[in-house]
C-alpha cells in the first residue's frame, strides 16, 4: 500500500510539472530597425529567464504607456511548440508576438508581451535587459 501511494505522489507531482515545459516559447526573433539582421534567442531556459523577468516587471504607467506609439521598438517574434523544428528565419511565422521598447530619452525600456495569460506593460528589469544585451539588442535608443 505504502508503494501506491508513493507512485501516485510521483505521478501527481509530474502531472503538475507538464505545464511548466510549455511555459517559454522554444525560439524568439528580435527584429526592427536598428538591427542589422533579425536576433535569434534559441535557448528555451534563456527564453524562460526572459519571461519571467519580464512577469517581475512592475507595470508601466504614465508617461511610459503613453509616449509607446511614438517609440522605437523591436517585435518580438514568439516560437511556441517548435521543439525539434529548425529554427525560424521569419516573423511571419511566430505564434504571437511581442514588442521590446529600448529605453529611449528619459523614457524607460518597455515590454509589452503576453505573460501570464495577461498583455500588459511592463518596465524592464535589469535581468530582462541583461539577456537582450547578450544577443547585441540595443537596449538604449
Amino acid at each position: 500500500m505504502r508503494r501506491w501511494t508513493i507512485l501516485l505522489a510521483v505521478a501527481a507531482a509530474l502531472a503538475l510539472a507538464t505545464p511548466a515545459l510549455a511555459a517559454a516559447p522554444n525560439y524568439i526573433l528580435v527584429s526592427g530597425p536598428g538591427l542589422a539582421q533579425p536576433v535569434l534567442l534559441g535557448d528555451w531556459n534563456e527564453n524562460l529567464d526572459l519571461l519571467v523577468a519580464v512577469a517581475n516587471g512592475p507595470r508601466a504607467k504614465g508617461s511610459a504607456v503613453r509616449e509607446l506609439a511614438r517609440r522605437p521598438h523591436y517585435d518580438l517574434a514568439e516560437f511556441w511548440g517548435w521543439s525539434g523544428l529548425p529554427a525560424p528565419t521569419s516573423p511571419r511565422d511566430a505564434n504571437q508576438h511581442g514588442t521590446f521598447y529600448p529605453a529611449h530619452r528619459a523614457l524607460r525600456p518597455v515590454f509589452v508581451l503576453m505573460v501570464d495569460g495577461s498583455r500588459v506593460p511592463r518596465l524592464a528589469s535589469q535581468a530582462a535587459l541583461r539577456i537582450l544585451a547578450r544577443h547585441g539588442v540595443p537596449t538604449r535608443r
